[in-house]
């Protein structure tokens, strides 16, 4: 009896192997079958599988494997727990002072935030002039529809708490105003196109609220620093006709609301969640919500402001979502991925918007050299 029970556990301990290996093999296929890789740091679109032959098919099949290959996103994130634990930085992460997290963006890639940060790099007067022409571009072909167009940039998190950057990088720094900064100057100065730099308002943010206006372990603003973005846009804008209501940012209005995992995923911490109370008794619909939240759509049938707002954004614009869907009658909040030419006139075509909002994070700001091309006849 006890011969044949050891039989039976040496053969189920000769499959183990078997077990083990298929278990490597088979288990990420299985968990994407309930966990796809769906989203990447910056909430950015995965890269889609090729469909037509071209000569770039293997390129394109190459970027669409790499974004979606089975266990993805949980390798990522284990590799990255596993170097903040050790004290390494990762792909994505750079360890600040005081339990801070800063994103690399450019190991990605998705953007450049060392380099907007260190100030060093500018853009050449030749850049600047190709951006002026095609936010130019951009302007009349609004205008020509009857809408008014405004850019809106929001400042990498490594502006705003360069204080608590590592000190070997802090020594890199050559200038506190960036490449985007002095971008921003040109534009306002050589173009008509309404743009604006929340980088000035939130820093005063920073300074008279008690709690942070961006989260430490996520490459975002939090609740706080949206609505210093949006307080900021409404003055702008009123002083072109506009009523927004305003209410200055005070800490009265902030009450904690719970935690925010981070973009980061540093080591499975999290950060603290806040909300600002603004127009409570706006009663908002949310009609569209579509493509992960890529493509958002609400009515405000009390809204202060009777007018249809259209925002391309990255995922900076959600900051100010909570905000201009209580002011606008319909708000429609559009992901970058539509900032293409023959997406953008389906939105017009179908939303009549009379208001576009541009906006951006600072590491997107080269964006703006594609704009002859987006906007040209």
């Amino acid at each position: 009896m006890i011969k044949k029970l050891l039989g039976k556990i040496w053969g189920w301990y000769g499959l183990l192997p078997a077990a083990v290996l298929g278990y490597m093999v088979y288990y990420p296929f299985a968990a994407n079958l309930v966990a796809s890789n769906t989203e990447l740091l910056d909430n950015r679109p995965l890269k889609s599988k090729p469909t037509e032959l071209s000569r770039h098919f293997a390129r394109d099949f190459e970027a669409y494997y790499n974004d979606s290959f089975a266990g993805r996103k949980k390798l990522l994130k284990k590799y990255g727990k596993i170097q903040y634990k050790l004290g390494i930085d990762n792909g994505i992460t750079i360890q600040g002072k005081k339990g801070w997290a800063f994103y690399d963006s450019a190991k990605v890639p998705d953007g450049y935030t060392l380099i907007d940060y260190f100030g060093e790099v500018r853009f050449s007067e030749e850049e600047l002039k190709q951006m002026a022409e095609g936010v130019e571009k951009a302007r009349a072909f609004y205008a020509k529809r009857g809408i008014d167009y405004i850019i809106v940039v929001a400042p990498n998190k490594e502006a705003m708490y360069s204080e608590y950057m590592p000190d070997r990088l802090q020594k890199q720094r050559k200038s506190a105003k960036s490449r985007m900064d002095l971008a921003v100057e040109y534009l306002q100065e050589n173009t008509k196109v309404k743009i604006i730099n929340f980088k000035d308002a939130l820093l005063s943010a920073k300074q008279k609220m008690p709690m942070e206006i961006y989260f430490p372990l996520d490459s975002h603003w939090n609740e706080v620093g949206g609505y210093a973005g949006y307080e900021a846009l409404a003055k702008y804008l009123n002083g072109f006709g506009y009523r927004l209501p305003t209410v200055s940012l005070i800490p009265e209005m902030v009450s904690v609301a719970g935690s925010q995992k981070s973009d980061l995923d540093v080591a499975g911490m999290t950060d603290t969640n806040y909300r600002v109370r603004f127009l409570e008794d706006m009663s908002v619909k949310n009609i569209k919500d579509e493509d992960h939240g890529f493509m958002l759509v609400y009515e405000n049938a009390k809204a202060p402001v009777n007018k249809t707002l259209l925002m391309i954004r990255d995922s900076f614009g959600m900051g100010l979502v909570p905000y201009l869907n209580k002011v606008f009658a319909k708000t429609v909040f559009a992901h970058n991925k539509h900032n293409k030419r023959p997406q953008l006139e389906a939105l017009l075509n179908e939303h009549h918007p009379d208001i576009m909002v541009d906006e951006l994070v600072e590491r997107y700001f080269d964006r703006f050299l594609k704009y002859n091309d987006l906007y040209g006849d």
